[in-house]
């Protein structure tokens, strides 16, 4: 109860006694404690009331300010904040009171309050928000590490749950339902997924893989977990299962397909389109792989003799498949000769048409496609091509089985029959190797009623050029021809037709005597050599001299670069292909196997490789010696061959065919 002061003072001073005036009674005012609580008036906010001094203590929250401080009496620490229960409230005689604002949670530490920065997860709520200090973003949820832990004036605290991985942003928490936006860099759910692997199979699409977070990339759909670089890959079901680009379809990664996959796509994710799409180029290989889990058994592979695989699919184990040239069209080819220049092999044909895989189109030409010496076979990646002597449009003359092609002192050097309603002429170019400028020369002969049969060429040391064609016609006319200028356009005589005799000539070729050229010309009865004193630019006269074989040689070839073997020809009376190489050597055909073209290729060892068409159109290989004996081998062309060319180096054998329609090769190693 509050007490009051009383009143004996006063009364004893106006009892009586001696009078006081105003002055003395101002002087000592001051002094004077009316309320007796020992505190001069001067000093005490209320000297009416003993209870209120600066000498008595405070009483917080009862609306007096006891200590006369000044202070309002619902501010007990002094930090201008109020616990909400006393907002408004006034304190006797203290201006101002009853207008702070509420919500101190803790009106003893002027620290905390609402004004007050709160620090976080240090267990008090500094800014009386009444939040739990271990729940920055206010979610709902807390970090693992604070599960439980009460915060200091709140009283539902240490209840929240756990979960929260990251606490400064209110839209990630592992609350249900909560969506994850994948790619954006938050774990908006708090699972601990990746948010660049949507499938959880530890890959990231290649997009992401510098933010993934050190997970590997080439995830091509993030979408399913199996598919990524790390499964294995399911064949055959049309999907890139482990995201390296491969065809599904050609598990040996050869270039080409089973029979039954041929024309079938593979597919992979796309994110932009959010579809499967095809990869590029599958669908296009070429079927008839016969192993597709073996790289080197496909179509077109190099046969390998002596081992039990089918490498190039023909179905036989040491048989030649001669397919034809992937992107090249051909109609009509003729006489494919192989020539080796400058570390390339070289494959020529006198054409009536050809479509090249550029799509240019050449007629009635000299055609030439060429590999690296290492990387022969039927790799369009490796081939090339140039058209030697050609026409973009159809001539009016008409181009056969009248064709050579020869390298000379860094130049290759081709000749051609050609065939027109009132002539008939020798068409050569000069292809140098270095890029220089090609040289062109036509000879036109006096004689228009029979095509050439045969042609060659021959370049002296001087660079003298020399030509010859034979025709199998009734006249059987040899012509020479010589030049001493081979420039960009040269037009050059015909030196000499010259009657071969009684029989016609079905093949002419120039050959070596040493160092000496001479002719080769074969007629249906024997073979003939041209010899002359001089080889010279002008007409020469000849000695022709029947070799006395008698064996109907049917064609004739010639080496002119000291290679052995340095002629080969074929006799159909004794079904033998006759090598003249290191001594005679004589290959003896299969049976009825009667060769009508040959050509034959000297190997380490003294054996030789030598390839030939018998009477059947059908092409054979045989490799060996007279001595050793010879093992024989098919050699499968889809047409009936027409003409044939070998290469060879110390293990591979390279062999052309000609048909109706097509220009085939096939590669054979040993």
């Amino acid at each position: 109860m509050r007490r009051f002061a009383p009143l004996f003072p006063l009364l004893l001073l106006v009892s009586g006694c001696t009078w006081i005036d105003d002055a003395q009674v101002k002087s000592h005012a001051g002094q004077v404690d009316d309320d007796g609580d020992g505190v001069p008036a001067s000093e005490d906010c209320d000297d009416a009331d003993p209870l209120r001094s600066t000498a008595e203590p405070e009483i917080w929250y009862d609306g007096i300010d006891e200590d006369c401080k000044g202070d309002d009496d619902y501010d007990q620490d002094g930090d201008d904040w109020i616990p909400t229960e006393f907002v408004g409230l006034t304190t006797l005689d203290v201006k101002g009171s009853g207008e702070l604002h509420g919500g101190d949670c803790d009106d003893q530490d002027r620290t905390i309050s609402p004004a007050a920065t709160d620090t976080w997860y240090d267990g008090v709520d500094s800014s009386c928000d009444g939040g739990d200090d271990y729940d920055q973003d206010a979610d709902g949820y807390v970090p693992d590490e604070y599960a439980g832990l009460v915060t200091k004036y709140v009283g539902t605290s240490g209840l929240l749950p756990a979960g929260d991985c990251d606490d400064t942003n209110s839209a990630v928490n592992p609350a249900p339902g909560t969506i994850d936006a994948w790619y954006d860099g938050l774990d908006a759910d708090c699972d601990g997924a990746n948010d660049y692997d949507q499938d959880a199979d530890g890959y990231v699409p290649d997009a992401w893989l510098t933010v993934a977070g050190g997970l590997p990339g080439h995830d091509c759909n993030d979408l399913d977990d199996a598919v990524n670089p790390g499964v294995d890959e399911t064949w055959y079901n049309g999907v890139d299962d482990a995201c390296d680009g491969q065809d599904d379809f050609d598990r040996d990664a050869d270039g080409y397909v089973r029979p039954v996959d041929t024309g079938k796509i593979t597919y992979t994710y796309d994110d932009a389109s959010g579809t499967d799409v095809a990869i590029a180029g599958t669908g296009a290989l070429p079927g008839d792989d016969c192993d597709d889990t073996d790289a080197n058994a496909h179509p077109y592979a190099h046969e390998l003799y002596g081992d039990a695989v089918d490498e190039d699919c023909d179905g036989g184990l040491d048989s030649i498949e001669a397919l034809p040239l992937v992107g090249y069209t051909y109609e009509l080819p003729y006489t494919p000769i192989f020539v080796e220049a400058d570390g390339h092999v070289y494959l020529s044909v006198a054409v009536h048409h050809v479509t090249t895989p550029a799509g240019d189109q050449w007629y009635d030409s000299g055609f030439a496609v060429y590999w690296d010496t290492a990387a022969i076979g039927n790799d369009p990646d490796y081939l090339h091509d140039f058209a030697w002597a050609k026409s973009s449009r159809d001539p009016a003359y008409d181009v056969g089985s009248a064709h050579s092609f020869r390298y000379y002192d860094g130049v290759l050097y081709g000749v051609l029959g050609r065939m027109a309603t009132s002539y008939r002429a020798l068409a050569f170019e000069s292809y140098p190797l270095d890029g220089s400028t090609a040289g062109q020369m036509s000879a036109q002969s006096g004689y228009a009623d029979d095509a050439f049969e045969d042609a060659d060429v021959y370049v002296d040391g001087s660079g003298n050029v020399y030509g010859i064609g034979c025709d199998g016609g009734t006249n059987g006319v040899f012509t020479f021809v010589s030049s001493s200028s081979f420039t960009t356009s040269t037009s050059a005589d015909v030196q000499q037709n010259l009657d071969t005799g009684t029989q016609p000539a079905t093949a002419c070729q120039f050959a070596l005597d040493g160092t000496d050229p001479y002719v080769l010309l074969s007629d249906t009865d024997d073979m003939y050599a041209l010899t002359v004193d001089d080889l010279s630019l002008t007409e020469p006269s000849w000695t022709r001299t029947a070799t006395g074989i008698g064996l109907a040689p049917g064609d004739i070839d010639t080496a002119m670069d000291g290679v052995d073997p340095s002629l080969v020809f074929s006799a159909q009376a004794s079904n033998s292909v006759y090598v003249a190489g290191t001594g005679m050597d004589t290959f003896v055909g299969q049976g009825s196997d009667a060769p009508t073209q040959a050509v034959a290729m000297r190997i380490p060892g003294g054996q030789y490789v030598v390839v030939w068409i018998n009477s059947n159109h059908k092409v054979r290989l045989a490799k060996g010696n007279v001595f050793a004996g010879f093992s024989y081998v098919a050699v499968n062309f889809a047409e009936d061959a027409t003409g044939v060319a070998l290469w060879v180096d110390a293990s591979h054998a390279m062999v052309a065919v000609t048909g109706a329609t097509s220009l085939g090769v096939g590669t054979y190693d040993w």
